[in-house]
């Protein structure tokens, strides 16, 4: 499998929808031929980050994933992506601009909202397309004005909680007619990594939340959209890649229509 980069995929947006988008790499051409291919051709797309999804974890829990699995098996897309960094606030932004973190410059969740460089959400509502985002509240406040739906949600301890309200908004807003574009980011499995609990609980958790989206897209004949954004921060493999200077893990990108 050939991979291909994170940074394709506000590219790959940005020409199915028509708009134009600055970024050093180009669209990939299976995903809009695959697209393209649709009958109906999709009005809507859903891109949902998985934090923490990494492709080790992706094959290690193939039977908690089974859901996201499915949609690869029925006629979908899988493909193998290179990551552009280990944090979550950088490696979304390079999802969402198609730039390196040096170049969008947010690298911090301080940075969220002073960057001069705009969003693929961004860019299509500047062009007449409605776009929607559903993210922690830090994030979500720089496209209050910009972006025609904003859903905030608050950080909490409950992770399972916060991933449930994110999915809720992410499948309400799927019902207005005039959308076209909706990014979601889903926290479980990366809070888990990081506390050392049991990862085939958040694993099942994600794996529900995506049955009830791929639904949700499936109603509106829509493109879905599933990635990761840095590899899984487990500290047993970090420390045999800091021993062995392995390079960093790549992760998931699965594009199907539910």
């Amino acid at each position: 499998m050939q991979p291909i980069s994170l940074l394709q995929i506000a590219p790959t947006l940005a020409e199915f929808f028509g708009v134009h988008l600055t970024s050093q790499l180009r669209a990939v051409e299976q995903i809009l031929t695959f697209a393209y291919s649709r009958k109906p051709i999709p009005k809507v797309v859903a891109l949902l980050v998985i934090d923490s999804l990494d492709y080790r974890f992706y094959s290690d829990f193939a039977h908690e994933l089974e859901i996201i699995h499915d949609l690869v098996e029925r006629d979908g897309l899988l493909f193998e992506c290179e990551t552009v960094s280990n944090h979550t606030t950088p490696a979304i932004a390079s999802i969402l601009t198609g730039l390196l973190p040096e170049s969008h410059g947010i690298l911090t969740g301080e940075d969220v909202g002073t960057s001069n460089v705009n969003s693929i959400l961004e860019i299509m509502e500047d062009e007449g397309q409605k776009t929607a985002a559903a993210i922690e509240t830090k994030g979500a406040k720089p496209l209050w004005g910009r972006i025609s739906y904003v859903f905030p949600v608050d950080d909490r301890e409950d992770i399972f909680e916060y991933d449930d309200l994110i999915k809720k908004h992410t499948i309400s807003v799927l019902d207005k007619q005039d959308l076209r574009l909706m990014f979601s980011h889903l926290r479980a499995i990366d809070r888990f990594a990081h506390r050392d609990r049991d990862l085939s609980v958040a694993a099942k958790v994600i794996n529900e939340n995506m049955r009830a989206i791929a639904n949700a897209v499936g109603e509106r004949n829509g493109l879905l959209f599933i990635c990761g954004d840095h590899e899984t921060h487990l500290k047993d493999r970090k420390a045999k890649q800091a021993l062995h200077g392995k390079s960093p893990a790549t992760v998931p990108l699965i594009v199907c229509c539910p």
